[in-house]
């Protein structure tokens, strides 16, 4: 499997059959929404990919399994973490 993290604003340039989610509404993102990621499992890069790639830095990966779980454990994926300044 690979994995992608585009800009939200990027969601409406993917080709929903070429990759494993079926649309934007069942897409995760990050918390401020500007963020989200798609994935395939074929070696070959789908045609939507390479478009956004193509396109220069607006994306990051493409990620292997274990490198992008690495990226979803950062702040911006998860819950803020907790203020201890009181």
């Amino acid at each position: 499997m690979k994995y992608l993290i585009i800009p939200s604003y990027r969601v409406s340039e993917v080709s929903f059959d070429q990759v494993r989610e079926t649309g934007p509404e069942y897409l995760r993102y990050n918390f401020d929404k500007t963020k989200t990621f798609i994935k395939w499992e074929s070696d070959t890069t789908p045609d939507c990919v390479n478009n956004i790639v193509g396109l220069g830095q607006t994306h990051w990966g493409p990620y292997i399994r274990s490198e992008f779980f690495e990226e979803l454990s950062a702040t911006e994926w998860n819950k803020d973490p907790i203020d201890d300044k009181d």
